[in-house]
């Protein structure tokens, strides 16, 4: 009997044993083909990694070819389409986005840019009105020497403003709004007429009214109106301008940009031109000049 009950024993531990063994080994197993699945994963993400770096080199290679390219390209397409041509650029203070673009395209197009700064929205009418330019405006604003100024008083200064800069001689208004600091010019006042103007001025995310009204003005009277912002700063003129009735550029820094400006401004074109949801496209369609 004990033989019996010894062998039984011994069987059942050797089924155990067997058991145990089955069961770590199929667990080394699993965690050895988990480690190889693992290994292989890994060796395959860092591949495609590898693969996609290569393509955005490729990429950035390719657009850099791209931009120098442009930018050999667009002077010579706008080469003298504004020669002799005096262009009014109205900024706020402080702007730098898109303002040196603008003058460099306007100079390679043989234009002339003359840059009017707003020292403060509408001109600071609304906290200050310069000391005499009341009698300035003739009558009925003889009396309109107080801020804030009215919607009136604004308007005639715009009017009256567009009609100095389209004509050559004395510009009395523009001296005295130069003088009391309410703007500054990149050049003296004595320039020639100006035959275009390129609105870019806002103030706290907004466009300048006042300088709106006097890109209107002129454009009543016959010159040019472009809106134009640059890519790295929405400021909304571009749609502003489109709403008044007038093209735009919305990416006045870059290349098309560049090019797009100068056939507005040269009458060759006209539209929104950009990136912006509402544009005609990213810029005019490209043809001989003359």
């Amino acid at each position: 009997m004990y033989n019996i009950r010894y062998h039984l024993a011994s069987l059942v531990a050797v089924f155990l044993a067997l058991t145990v063994g089955l069961v770590l080994g199929t667990v080394v197993a699993e965690r050895g083909t988990l480690d190889n699945q693992s290994t292989t994963l890994v060796d395959d993400l860092q591949q495609q990694f590898a693969q996609i770096q290569t393509d955005n080199n490729a990429l950035r290679d390719g657009l850099e070819r791209d931009r120098a390219f442009a930018d050999d390209v667009v002077p010579a397409l706008t080469s003298n389409a504004l020669a002799g041509k005096n262009i009014a650029i109205l900024v706020n203070g402080g702007r730098s986005n898109g303002l040196n673009a603008t003058m460099a395209a306007i100079e390679e197009a043989g234009g002339s840019p003359i840059v009017f700064t707003f020292a403060s929205s509408d001109l600071g009418f609304d906290l200050h009105v310069p000391e005499g330019i009341s009698e300035l405006l003739g009558e009925g604003f003889t009396e309109s020497t107080s801020a804030p100024a009215t919607v009136a008083f604004k308007n005639a200064i715009a009017d009256a403003l567009a009609a100095e800069l389209r004509q050559s001689g004395p510009r009395p208004i523009l001296d005295l709004l130069a003088k009391s600091a309410a703007l500054s010019l990149s050049s003296p006042t004595d320039f020639g007429a100006v035959d275009a103007c390129v609105l870019m001025a806002s103030f706290d995310g907004q466009p300048d009214e006042i300088s709106s009204k006097i890109a209107g003005a002129l454009d009543v009277r016959g010159a040019v109106v472009v809106g134009a912002e640059a890519t790295n700063q929405a400021t909304g003129i571009a749609v502003e301008t489109v709403d008044l009735g007038f093209s735009a550029v919305d990416h006045v820094d870059t290349p098309q940009g560049a090019y797009s400006l100068v056939w507005l401004l040269s009458g060759r074109a006209s539209g929104y031109y950009g990136i912006g949801a509402g544009a005609d496209a990213v810029y005019p369609t490209i043809s001989k000049q003359g």
